[in-house]
């Protein structure tokens, strides 16, 4: 018997709906949050917290709570749309399908561990501490690490489609 691809729906579901959601939140900030996420200076980190102001920095650390909601749900539904559906198989030729199902729960750790140098380095005079500079090199690092996770699972879900 097949496995249920119920929990992937939910996990689907809960993805597509955090998303547009914090999209719709975050969305006053500018500049954006990616921008944000890709600064690896306490300079480059500094001026975009000092172009949102105190209310959108304080807007940025309200999110991270329900950010770690949509990185669970992503994470879970990239392994599960691998290990639960047929979808991925025209890629099983010339990789382990173990690597792609596990490309979105690396990002989600990878998004983790941003969330929380963010949360750290927006807190009061966290870019003044003498690790700033390795904490803001450490998150752009994860999120740069996230983003490529993120759009190589991407790319391979187009490739297997194409392949279909």
């Amino acid at each position: 018997m097949p496995a249920s691809t119920a929990p992937l729906k939910l996990a689907a579901v809960a993805c597509v709906l955090l998303f547009i959601g914090l999209g719709v939140y975050l969305a006053p900030l500018q500049p954006s949050v990616v921008a944000l996420q890709l600064t690896f200076t306490p300079d480059a980190f500094a001026q975009v917290l000092q172009a949102w102001g105190p209310e959108g920095v304080q807007r940025f650390r309200n999110h991270l709570v329900v950010d770690g909601l949509l990185m669970l749900s992503y994470g879970a539904a990239g392994y599960l749309a691998v290990v639960r559906t047929h979808f991925f198989e025209p890629l099983a030729n010339r990789l382990p399908l173990r690597w792609v199902a596990l490309l979105l729960p690396v990002a989600a750790l990878c998004d983790a561990g941003e969330n929380l140098l963010h949360w750290e380095l927006t807190g009061s005079d966290a870019l003044a501490a003498p690790a700033a500079a390795a904490w803001c090199l450490a998150a752009g690092l994860c999120a740069a690490f996230k983003w490529v996770g993120i759009g190589v699972f991407a790319l391979a879900a187009l490739i297997a489609r194409l392949q279909r």
